[in-house]
């Protein structure tokens, strides 16, 4: 008899080879209905989703699949919710406004069209609203859904709670004003970033003291620090400005996981170029590093596992640039098997499409992953 997704899951992140190499899947709204309808699936759902149009989906849809995770979220107390306005616009907790954008590709996505602290002085930031953790009932909806899903499934629970760091502060400012002050304001950066990461920490132990017995992994949201053709930021600006602030979480998180539950490992999710990054955020705490962007300078898998195997988990790696949204079923068996070959030997790999999967992406071609990960991904590997 094979595993249980859990066990599975557990082994692969302990870097022990489980009976396959376990899978995951992070869809966005659209190519989730495009999805259900594929499979033909009738489940009576409410289809939430969030600013990043992400859905958790049913674990019906897993199962379906053979996929190994599912997550849990924090939902907004009702003191706290995003607010939809009278013009057609969605402002956050944090005060950016969003506008919902048809794109040509396929698929809506919520743009920021306003950043409150564009021009916001040292003074502002003492003054400004900033979000409130701690409101009544914000960890229940997290606790139920994660319980029901330990006891009523076998998947492996991922916890997401607190939102990003480096990416609400550019959301805050606007990416040529954050880009700029990174540069000629490194102590208003220093305090924003101080302001931010007290709210995320504050909602990750909310979320943790609701589900932490509850979990295998612990997202500690999304840093996007790599673009395409290598790193976003200098090593010298992300050692001083950034990882202080990711270590203080990481550690945070760390502490209290340990009083809790230990075995819970921690993830970082950071696209594009990111592996002269890889060392300091071992560090400060990284277990898993996610989506790993196969094609992005730098982040060839072999070498990543060479490098850093025995350190990290990698999530993620399938091809979404190319591969998946226009791939034959041949190009999708060869990326699957390639990703295993590299990556799974020794355990230290959850197959996933190397981030959300979005509407340009064939519902059967998610289909056909799935089925070459139960076929090129049993151990022993060949």
């Amino acid at each position: 008899m094979g595993m249980t997704s859990k066990e599975r899951v557990s082994k692969a992140i302990n870097h022990q080879e489980p009976d396959r190499v376990p899978v995951d899947l992070n869809p966005l709204y659209d190519f989730y209905v495009e999805l259900k309808q594929f499979l033909k699936l009738e489940i009576e759902e409410k289809i939430g989703h969030n600013l990043a149009m992400e859905v958790i989906p049913h674990p019906d849809v897993l199962q379906r699949l053979g996929v190994d995770l599912t997550a849990v979220k924090l939902g907004s107390a009702k003191s706290a919710s995003k607010k939809e306005r009278a013009d057609g616009l969605v402002e956050d907790d944090w005060g950016i406004v969003y506008k919902l954008v048809n794109q040509p590709g396929g698929g809506r996505y919520y743009e920021v069209v306003h950043s409150p602290l564009k021009n916001a002085t040292l003074k502002d930031l003492q003054d400004y609203p900033w979000p409130v953790a701690d409101l009544p009932g914000r960890g229940e909806g997290a606790e139920l859904a994660a319980k029901r899903l330990f006891e009523d499934t076998d998947l492996a629970i991922m916890g997401r709670f607190g939102g990003a760091i480096t990416e609400t502060a550019l959301y805050l400012l606007g990416m040529e004003n954050w880009m700029e002050r990174l540069a000629i304001e490194p102590e208003f950066i220093e305090a924003l970033l101080t302001r931010i990461s007290d709210v995320q920490i504050a909602l990750d132990r909310i979320g943790l003291e609701a589900t932490a017995k509850y979990l295998t992994i612990f997202k500690a949201s999304g840093e996007d620090l790599g673009m395409q053709t290598g790193p976003m930021y200098s090593p010298k600006m992300f050692r001083s400005l950034f990882l202080p602030h990711f270590k203080r979480r990481f550690q945070a998180a760390r502490e209290y996981l340990d009083a809790v539950n230990p075995g819970v490992k921690i993830m970082l999710h950071s696209c594009g170029s990111i592996r002269r990054f890889l060392p300091d955020l071992i560090e400060a705490g990284v277990d898993i590093i996610d989506p790993v962007q196969p094609h992005a300078a730098e982040m060839e898998t072999a070498a990543l596992k060479r490098d850093f195997g025995n350190r990290l988990t990698f999530h993620g790696a399938v091809d979404i640039q190319q591969v998946l949204p226009f791939g034959t079923e041949d190009e999708i068996d060869a990326e699957v098997k390639e990703r295993i070959t590299t990556l799974g030997f020794g355990g230290g790999y959850i197959l996933a499409p190397a981030h959300n999967v979005q509407a340009d992406v064939p519902p059967k071609n998610i289909v056909r992953m799935c089925e070459a990960v139960k076929k090129f991904g049993e151990y022993p590997l060949n």
